[in-house]
């Protein structure tokens, strides 16, 4: 155990009191932006645009950093079987807490995370308090999987 200190406790609840639930612009404004290209394209064309892969964003990441493929998967906390069918399966589906710990492992910023968790289907929402606890250690820059995971236990949610 980190044994995350009381004043984190506190600047975390004060996080999540200040960005639980409340409106975000970006939402809006993807959203229209979103709804403009669905309206001017076909199905077909929708179909045919070639859409970069979870697997794609993540190896893409991890080689313009150039970061160690085995300390990611072990920072991440995930097994060597668990990493190597993200690399051989080109359509895995990863869930959510898996995007974070890999984002976490690589110490990805909240658009980079962003981008990675759009390729698996996900976004960052206001209204989840795991996502709002890991923006706000990454906000803080602070990539340690183990204190984390402490304040989502605390917090009783599913740690990652």
């Amino acid at each position: 155990m980190t044994n995350v200190s009381d004043s984190v406790l506190i600047d975390i609840e004060d996080f999540l009191l200040e960005k639980y639930e409340q409106p975000q612009t970006n939402r809006i404004l993807f959203q229209t932006v979103q709804q403009d290209v669905l309206e001017n394209q076909t199905l077909e064309e929708l179909i045919k645009t070639p859409s970069i892969t979870f697997q794609d964003k993540l190896f893409e990441m991890i080689k313009e950093k150039k970061l160690d493929e085995v300390e990611i998967y072990k920072k991440a906390n995930i097994s060597r079987q668990l990493f190597s069918k993200i690399r051989s399966e080109k359509d895995y589906h990863p869930t959510k807490n898996t995007v974070f710990a890999l984002a976490i492992s690589m110490g990805l910023t909240i658009d980079e995370t962003s981008e990675l968790l759009d390729t698996a289907g996900y976004t960052f929402t206001s209204t989840s308090k795991t996502d709002l606890i890991i923006q706000y250690f990454m906000y803080r820059n602070n990539y340690n999987i183990f204190a984390i995971n402490e304040v989502l236990d605390k917090y009783k949610l599913d740690i990652i």
